[in-house]
C-alpha cells in the first residue's frame, strides 16, 4: 500500500484505498488487484512477491483454494469472475520465488507442531521476524493433509514442495518423524521453548457404528487416500461405494477411479442443492464416471467375509426446525448397492488427547478465540484443531493470527495481533453507466486431461495457464480500486480530469478539489496523464515507480542499448520489437509521460520506442487519442534536444516512425 504523505490525499472518501472485493472476501486479504495487474503485464516474479506478503502457500491455493475471492469479483456483474486462484498459480509456476533476506535473529524460541497451512503459515510468518521457528511432524514428509490428504492429481508433490522450500528457507529447522506426545511430551517442548503451536489437524477419521462396519474392504477416507499413493495402493475391485458428499469424498471417488473401480457411486444424506461438497468438485467427480446418489444413508455394509455391497436408506431430511443437524429416514425405502469396497468419508476428527490441554465437547483443543491460547500458559492452538473441517485458505489466515497472538506473548507487542481486526471499506458495485460501456470477455480457459484419460493416472488434471494466457485472463480484472490519487498542492482545480474521463468518476466537491468514485474509476490513467500539474498519480504504476522499472532495466547496460514500452494488453506487439530491447511492459501507454522517456535517456539508453496497440486489442479505446497527442509532445521535445532520430513509435503493423 502507498504510504501517506502530508500532502497527498487519495481520490477515495479515505486516507487509504477501499478494498476491492476479491480482497475482501479473501480470509488473508491477499491485494489481488495488485497481483493480477502484475501478471497482467508479464511481471509474473512480481505478482509472486505480492501474493507472498500474505500467502505462503501460492502454488497449493492457486490449485486447491475454493476461492471465495472469486464470488466478491466484480466482474461477476457483466460475464463471470477473473480466474483469480488460477492466476496466482501462473505466478508461482512462471515466477521466481524471492531470495530470503533472513533478519536478524532474536533469542526466542517456537515450537509448532504439526506442518498443515497452519503449522506453515505460523512458521513462516515467525522465521521472517528472527524468532528461531522449529516444526515438529509425525511423518517423514511435511505438509499434513496437504500432501496426504489431497491427491497428486489436484495438488502434485513439486507444487507443494516448492512452498514449503520457500518456507524453509527462512531458517525453520524441521523435527520429523517425531510424534508429541508419543516420542516427545508436551511438557518437555514447554521446558525448550518460549511458546508452543499446536497445529496437528484433523488425523482421524470418524467411523460409522453400523452393521458390518468392520468388514475387510470397508476404509475411512484418509487412511484410503494416504494409501493410494504408496507403492501398494488398495485393491479396491471393481465396484466401490464411497459414503459421504463433501469434497473429501469426491477426492476418494476420483481416486477410486484411478485405481481402477470401473463403478463408483457416492451415497450422501444431502440433496444435491445442498451438497456440502463445492459443485467444481461434484462436476469433476461426475465428469469423470462418478455416480452421485442423493438422499440415501448408510444403514449396513453387506457382506459375510468380506464387503458384498452397502444397504443404504432414503434421508427424508438432514437438519431439524433450528438448523442443527438431525437426519430422518424412510425405513420403507431401503436399496442394496454391489460393492467390492466401501469407503466411508463422512467426517474428520481431532486426536489431541495426549497433548495436555483441554479439549471441548467435540474433541478439539478449547482456545480463546483472539488470541488462540489454550489451557496451558504458552501453549496455543490453530487451524482445523480447534475448529473443525475449514478451508485451506482460513487455515492460512489462522496461521497468521497464532503467529501474531505468539509474538505478542513473547514480546508484549499486541500491535500485529489488532492488525488483524482491521479490514477496509470495500469498494461498491459498478455502477450501471459504467457497465454498460465495459467490454464483455469470457475466462480464458485451462488446458487440461480429457476425463477419459485423467482417470487411468494420477497426473495433475490442469495443465494452468501459459504465460500469455494468465496474461490475458489478468487483463480481464477491473482493477478495483486502485485508481487514483491528488496532491492537493498541485491541483489547479482546472476539471482537465473531468473532461478526460470516460466514466464520469471525478467530481469537484465544496473545498476545490476532485472527489473520485472507486465504483466508477477504472484505473485508464487518463486524468493522470493529462493533468496539467501532474497532481494526479495512478496507483502502483506512477511517474516514480515507471521510473525505477526503466532503472532496473537499463541497470547494466551498454552504449547502445534501446527501451521499449509496450502495452501490456497486445502482447503479440512483442513480435515486432528487436530481442535484445529492454521491454517494459505498462497497462497503457498513458502510464509513460515525457519525463519517464527523457529519464529513459539519460540513464543510458541510446533509443527509446514507444509501441502502440490498435483499437482492436486496446483496454481503453478512449486513450488512443490522448496516447496520440503524448507522442506528438515526445517527439517535439526529442527533436528540440536533437533526440529526434533516438524516439521511435512503432505501430500495430509494426512499422517504425521516428520523430
Amino acid at each position: 500500500m502507498i504510504g501517506q504523505q502530508d500532502s497527498a490525499v487519495y481520490l477515495f472518501p479515505r486516507t487509504e484505498r477501499k478494498w476491492a472485493p476479491c480482497r475482501s472476501k479473501c480470509p488473508v486479504h491477499v491485494d489481488v488487484p495488485a497481483y493480477l495487474a502484475a501478471v497482467a503485464e508479464g511481471r509474473f516474479s512480481e505478482a509472486l512477491e505480492i501474493v507472498l506478503e500474505r500467502n505462503p502457500l501460492p502454488s497449493v491455493c492457486g490449485r486447491v483454494c475454493l476461492r471465495p475471492c472469486e464470488e466478491g469479483c466484480r466482474r461477476c456483474l457483466l460475464d463471470e469472475p477473473v480466474a483469480v486462484a488460477s492466476i496466482k498459480r501462473a505466478a508461482a509456476d512462471h515466477g521466481v520465488y524471492p531470495a530470503v533476506q533472513r533478519p536478524e535473529a532474536r533469542p526466542e524460541r517456537i515450537a509448532i507442531v504439526g506442518s498443515g497451512p497452519a503449522g506453515l503459515t505460523a512458521a513462516h510468518d515467525l522465521a521472517k521476524q528472527g524468532f528461531g521457528v522449529t516444526i515438529y511432524e509425525s511423518k517423514h514428509k511435511l505438509g499434513g493433509m496437504l500432501r496426504y490428504g489431497i491427491p497428486m492429481y489436484r495438488l502434485p508433490d513439486y507444487a507443494l514442495d516448492r512452498d514449503i522450500d520457500h518456507i524453509l528457507s527462512w531458517g525453520v529447522d524441521v523435527c520429523s518423524g517425531v510424534s508429541v506426545g508419543r516420542d516427545v511430551s508436551l511438557d518437555e517442548l514447554r521446558g525448550q521453548y518460549d511458546a508452543v503451536l499446536l497445529a496437528v489437524g484433523l488425523q482421524g477419521s470418524r467411523p460409522l457404528p453400523i452393521e458390518g462396519a468392520g468388514l475387510p474392504g470397508v476404509w475411512a477416507a484418509l487412511p484410503f487416500l494416504e494409501a493410494s499413493v504408496t507403492s501398494t495402493p488398495p485393491a479396491t475391485g471393481d465396484r466401490v461405494v464411497v459414503v459421504g458428499g463433501g469434497n473429501v469424498a469426491m477426492d476418494v471417488a476420483r481416486t477410486a477411479r484411478r485405481l481402477g473401480a470401473k463403478h463408483v457411486t457416492a451415497v450422501c444424506l444431502e440433496g444435491r442443492d445442498i451438497m456440502p461438497a463445492s459443485e467444481h468438485e461434484i462436476h469433476e467427480a461426475e465428469a469423470e464416471g462418478v455416480r452421485v446418489r442423493c438422499a440415501f444413508g448408510p444403514k449396513a455394509v453387506l457382506g459375510k467375509e468380506s464387503v458384498e455391497g452397502l444397504r443404504v436408506v432414503s434421508c427424508t431430511s438432514v437438519f431439524d426446525a433450528e438448523g442443527r443437524f438431525s437426519p430422518t429416514f424412510d425405513e420403507c425405502t431401503l436399496e442394496d448397492l454391489p460393492a467390492d469396497t466401501v469407503i466411508f468419508a463422512v467426517g474428520q476428527g481431532a486426536d489431541a488427547r495426549d497433548l495436555g490441554v483441554d479439549l471441548t465437547p467435540r474433541g478439539m483443543i478449547e482456545v480463546d478465540r483472539r488470541t488462540l491460547a489454550t489451557s496451558v500458559s504458552g501453549v496455543f492452538a490453530s487451524g482445523d484443531v480447534t475448529v473443525g473441517p475449514t478451508k485451506i485458505i482460513d487455515a492460512v489466515a489462522a496461521g497468521h493470527r497464532v503467529a501474531a497472538a505468539i509474538v505478542s506473548h513473547v514480546t508484549g507487542d499486541g500491535e500485529q495481533l489488532d492488525a488483524l481486526d482491521a479490514e477496509g471499506e470495500v469498494v461498491g458495485e459498478v455502477p450501471e453507466h459504467m457497465a454498460t460501456k465495459l467490454e464483455t470477455r469470457r475466462r480464458v480457459q485451462m488446458e487440461r486431461l480429457e476425463f477419459y484419460e485423467a482417470v487411468k493416472t494420477f497426473a495433475e488434471v490442469e495443465s494452468g495457464y501459459t504465460e500469455y494466457e494468465a496474461a490475458r485472463e489478468a487483463q480481464r480484472c477491473l482493477s478495483c480500486t486502485t485508481g487514483a490519487r491528488l496532491t492537493l498542492e498541485k491541483c489547479a482545480s482546472c476539471l482537465t480530469c473531468t473532461r478526460v474521463c470516460p466514466n464520469g468518476a471525478p467530481v469537484f466537491q465544496p473545498g476545490g478539489y476532485p472527489y473520485f468514485s472507486a465504483e466508477a474509476c477504472h484505473a485508464c490513467g487518463a486524468c493522470a496523464a493529462e493533468c496539467p500539474g501532474s497532481a494526479i498519480e495512478i496507483e502502483g504504476c506512477n511517474e516514480g515507480e515507471m521510473k525505477r522499472r526503466v532503472g532496473r532495466h537499463l541497470e547494466g547496460a551498454d552504449a547502445h542499448t534501446s527501451i521499449a514500452f509496450v502495452c501490456g494488453y497486445s502482447p503479440e506487439l512483442l513480435d515486432h520489437i528487436d530481442p535484445t530491447t529492454r521491454i517494459v511492459t505498462v497497462p497503457c501507454l498513458l502510464r509513460v509521460s515525457e519525463r519517464v522517456v527523457f529519464e529513459a535517456f539519460e540513464t543510458g539508453a541510446e533509443r527509446v520506442v514507444f509501441t502502440r496497440c490498435d483499437s482492436e486489442t486496446c483496454r481503453f479505446p478512449h486513450a488512443m487519442e490522448l496516447v496520440a497527442n503524448r507522442v506528438d509532445r515526445i517527439r517535439a521535445l526529442a527533436a528540440e534536444v536533437a533526440l529526434g532520430d533516438a524516439f521511435v513509435v512503432a505501430g500495430a503493423d509494426g512499422e517504425e516512425r521516428s520523430a
